[in-house]
């Protein structure tokens, strides 16, 4: 026994663009996923005892000190094993991950974690596209989709043989040799005998079935989308609840269109402000909680450390700027949070 189909159809699901994120490095730019995000699919396909991750190795290659800061940079690599019925699935992966802190302890930690989610990342996407695998292709355009749903660059033109109704099953063209016509042996005959085609050849179209056949059945895929929707959970509506963090990108936008609130400069990024929520693992807070920064001051603060104490030496309330922000944006928090042009993890 291998993967179900419920697993199989869910590895090869499409990847939601709002999980989809970009970063600029060398020159260009990458898409990629979310740690949090990745290990949460694991747990939803794989089930939360159904695979597990074993650290192989982690070691510091690279470490300084400079201004007050500590650099560090680690390499990792991670196996996982996955439980498939009664097979065990193994899959490796490696990766590298860098921090800047104010302190030694805090550098090293922070560069190891991020190469052993690197490396987890890596490992996982060999599973399918539910993990990123459509991401690396090397495609650098977030607005085209690869057929199995990453993205792509822009696709080759459309053949004219190319089917264009709606999804479904699909067709092809057989062909089929006819035996060729006996000779009228009188009038009569000639006359009852049907016309034969053009040729020897019939081209006559043919469905294929679904990919999945004969597994297939629309009522049960049904069923399992309105499964997977279910399982979507509220977590600040449970006993034990965790903070909204909402994504909205026409917020984030808006703040980086303010200029800088230490020096005035245009072109600013929105800052989100670490402080407003609990940390996790690879979440930032939510955008409610940002404010304009200019590339060098935003830059700086990352550097201090301590954003309380920035904030402070700034003689700014960074707080009461983001809520004007984002309450000045047309709309109250509880409408925010009702729009469907963005959403809250």
């Amino acid at each position: 026994m291998s993967f179900t189909q419920n697993q199989v159809r869910k590895l090869r699901s499409k990847l939601k663009p709002q999980h989809v994120k970009t970063r600029a490095a060398d020159g260009i730019t990458l898409s990629y996923l979310e740690g949090w995000h990745v290990i949460a699919e694991a747990n939803r396909i794989f089930g939360f005892d159904g695979w597990d991750r074993e650290t192989i190795s982690s070691e510091c290659v690279w470490k300084t000190q400079a201004n007050g800061r500590y650099c560090a940079a680690y390499i990792a690599q991670i196996r996982i094993r996955v439980r498939a019925g009664d097979q065990v699935v193994v899959r490796e992966g490696s990766g590298t991950g860098e921090s800047n802190a104010s302190s030694p302890a805090q550098a090293h930690e922070f560069a190891a974690k991020a190469a052993e989610t690197d490396a987890t990342k890596r490992a996982l996407m060999t599973f399918g596209n539910a993990f990123g695998l459509s991401l690396y292709g090397g495609a650098t355009d977030a607005r085209g989709k690869l057929p199995s749903g990453g993205i792509a660059a822009p696709s080759e033109p459309t053949r004219t043989n190319t089917p264009t109704t709606s999804p479904g099953p699909q067709s092809k063209t057989v062909e089929i040799s006819l035996p060729k016509p006996e000779t009228a042996t009188s009038a009569d005959d000639a006359a009852t005998t049907p016309a034969s085609p053009k040729g020897s050849t019939l081209y006559v179209p043919v469905a294929l079935p679904h990919p999945n056949w004969p597994h297939f059945n629309p009522l049960e895929e049904a069923e399992r989308m309105n499964v997977d929707r279910q399982e979507r959970v509220d977590k600040s509506a449970l006993a034990l609840s965790e903070p909204r963090r909402i994504r909205n990108s026409g917020h984030l936008a808006l703040v980086a269109s303010k200029p800088c609130l230490i020096c005035g400069r245009n072109r600013a990024h929105a800052h989100h402000l670490k402080f407003a929520q609990p940390t996790a693992l690879g979440r930032k807070v939510s955008d409610e909680f940002t404010v304009p920064l200019c590339s060098t001051h935003h830059r700086e603060l990352h550097q201090h450390g301590d954003e309380r104490v920035w904030w402070a030496a700034q003689g700014i309330d960074a707080l009461k700027v983001a809520a004007q922000l984002w309450l000045g944006n047309g709309t109250t928090l509880q409408d925010k949070e009702n729009r469907p042009a963005h959403h809250a993890e």
